[in-house]
């Protein structure tokens, strides 16, 4: 491998990973970064993950840093904590030096000699090498040449849209200084904007899960705080628990986050819990909060006679809030490989083969999962490989175990075919 370039895009937990053992490897490696080193785990680091540092580090990475203080393989780390402790040391090893270009942005990806439409599924597309038009902080753009890239960007800078099926709702765009897409620190940073405030929270996930319980929490300290949870789901609890849970933290969240949503009948809980079919317009009003128009879910029982049937209606309603936290999921930039050969599942938009895999898993805890084989990996685009977060496409079940997994089977395939 002496002296082939592999290309790495996204300096976070797999492109690091996926760089080091490169270098290890003897591959000449480019890791460019849009950013800063791990700024998409960063822009989280208040939230402690669920999984321990021991699954969420390589055996190369901490082979490369023997003899650093690194944390307990059963510590669980906050987001800031795993960049501080962790990523920063490796990104700071000798044999990385020269080799991470951070505030550097891949704007497109296409091949030297051929167009998207030539030499269509062959491998002798391979013969040219990948041409990469990236760009600074400042501007300035150039050509990278690589023969091998790894798309390790992650979705995280791409947010899903509130409104009902997946597209903006009109208003959504105008209202995005009132919008948290991310995960905000409601208890720490972010107080203010959040405190004796009345916030809707959007989403049916461990994040929204997340801000429900923070605001809660906020909520015993700063009086007039309401949160109104709108999930897109039946379901009853709103966060199906895991049996037998093997992470303490996520039993936790889920617990205190369905005992708020089903508190209906306590008059102190902030939490009111909505069933929603989806949001239909964001306005602002005359003292600057916002209306939101939800369509929403409610089962009656009606009676005929002496027959008794359940009714489920919809009905609109408006609800006035202050902000919104829309943890609505997040999907991934396809446009930089969109001259290039990628065949992409119709629904999640992550690679086909992987995509397929996925659907066999059935299980309700992501923990349980196993990465696919090296070949799901492969796309028609030889020497191109989406690794990471955003090879799972739409699917949130990633897990940073998976990626290690991926860039070792990844590394294997380059090894079996050399050339």
């Amino acid at each position: 491998m002496a002296g082939r370039r592999l290309a790495i895009i996204g300096a976070g937990p797999i492109g690091l990973e996926a760089a080091v053992r490169g270098q290890q490897s003897g591959w000449n490696i480019t890791l460019l970064e849009q950013g800063s080193i791990g700024n998409h785990v960063a822009a989280w680091g208040h939230v402690r993950l669920f999984s321990p540092f021991g699954i969420n580090a390589s055996a190369w990475g901490r082979e490369a840093l023997a003899g650093k203080l690194l944390p307990a393989d059963d510590a669980l780390l906050t987001g800031r904590e795993f960049v501080d402790q962790y990523l920063q040391p490796l990104a700071r090893l000798p044999l990385m030096d020269g080799r991470i270009r951070e505030r550097t942005r891949v704007v497109t990806i296409s091949r030297e000699a051929f167009w998207k439409s030539d030499l269509i599924g062959q491998p002798s597309r391979s013969e040219s090498p990948f041409r990469l038009l990236v760009e600074d902080d400042q501007g300035r753009e150039e050509i990278i040449q690589a023969d091998v890239v790894f798309d390790c960007s992650g979705t995280f800078s791409q947010h899903n849209w509130l409104g009902a099926g997946g597209i903006p709702s009109p208003g959504e765009r105008a209202s995005a200084d009132r919008i948290d897409y991310q995960i905000p620190d409601i208890c720490g940073s972010d107080r203010d904007r959040f405190a004796g405030k009345t916030t809707l929270v959007a989403g049916s996930g461990y994040s929204a899960a997340t801000s429900v319980v923070a605001l809660a929490r906020l909520a015993e300290a700063s009086p007039g705080i309401r949160c109104l949870w709108a999930t897109r789901t039946d379901r009853t609890p709103p966060i199906p628990p895991i049996e037998n849970d093997q992470l303490a933290g996520r039993a936790e969240l889920t617990q205190a986050a369905n005992r708020l949503a089903t508190s209906a009948g306590d008059a102190t809980s902030p939490v009111q819990w909505i069933r929603t079919v989806g949001i239909e317009e964001i306005c602002r009003t005359a003292d600057d909060r916002l209306n939101v128009r939800v369509r929403g879910r409610s089962t009656t029982t009606a009676t005929t006679g002496d027959r008794a049937a359940v009714v489920d209606r919809e009905n609109v309603e408006t609800l006035t809030v202050d902000r919104i936290i829309a943890q609505v999921g997040y999907r991934p930039d396809r446009s930089l490989y969109e001259e290039l050969q990628i065949h992409e599942c119709y629904a999640s938009q992550g690679p086909i083969k992987l995509a397929a895999a996925l659907l066999g898993e059935t299980s309700g805890d992501c923990l349980s999962q196993s990465a696919p084989g090296a070949d799901t990996l492969r796309n028609p685009e030889p020497g191109f490989f989406i690794l990471g977060a955003k090879s799972y496409g739409r699917d949130s079940r990633f897990l940073i175990r998976i990626g290690l997994e991926q860039i070792d089977a990844a590394f294997a395939l380059l090894e079996a075919s050399p050339s």
